[in-house]
């Protein structure tokens, strides 16, 4: 399935069922109200998905190919090392479609079948933020990994995607107010600063203030 070449009405409930979900929470959002969000009568939701489960499995995969277009696929970024205009994206996509990172479990759980794919997804994840760290090394702006700590990086890489995936659930849940991408890249920043070297803490904050002027 692309959203790109499905249907124009299937698409549009697959865009209604993902604001409806962000409003009201996964699980509290009925098909007879994403029907009426997508401004169809039940019966034409229930032509184009039998079952939520149905709709839920092909608002995964948009997500999916959201996710490669606008933050993984940007080859010429990754290729150039640009980690942070990758995670900005990434802070983004999650607002885009906050409701999976505030109920990430829960929808796992219900539709199990999602599990291997998102393992994956997170595998690619941490395996791309271990690959700009080390493009950063070269570049300077992140110092070599201690000898006397191998696999340091690898550790390092994990706590950079735990703080990009849980970042829109925890302000949230704490009530945080402010933008999600400043914010996710300011803490990013905290924990990555021990290893940057000085012209990588430039930078980084040069980032930072331009995102910050471009919000402004």
């Amino acid at each position: 399935m692309q959203i790109a070449v499905m249907n124009k009405t299937k698409k549009k409930i697959i865009l209604s069922a993902v604001k409806l979900f962000n409003e009201v929470g996964f699980a509290n959002a009925r098909n007879q109200d994403i029907a009426e969000q997508a401004e169809i009568s039940l019966s034409n939701f229930n032509y184009h998905f039998k079952t939520k489960k149905d709709l839920v499995l092909d608002v995964m995969t948009y997500m999916q190919e959201v996710l490669e277009e606008k933050v993984y696929g940007n080859k010429l970024l990754i290729q150039d090392g640009q980690g942070l205009e990758i995670a900005k994206s990434y802070y983004e996509f999650e607002e885009e479609f906050q409701f999976f990172y505030l109920d990430t479990n829960n929808i796992i759980q219900t539709y199990p079948e999602l599990r291997k794919g998102l393992e994956n997804q997170i595998n690619e994840s941490i395996q791309m933020i271990k690959n700009l760290n080390y493009m950063a090394v070269g570049k300077g702006l992140m110092k070599p990994e201690p000898v006397e700590m191998p696999g340091l990086y690898d550790q390092l890489a994990q706590q950079i995607w735990i703080n990009n995936h849980f970042w829109f659930a925890q302000m949230k849940i704490r009530g945080l107010e402010g933008s999600v991408v400043i914010k996710g890249l300011e803490a990013g920043f905290g924990i990555i600063y021990p290893y940057l070297t000085e012209a990588g803490i430039t930078s980084y904050r040069a980032f930072i203030d331009g995102v910050k002027e471009k919000q402004n």
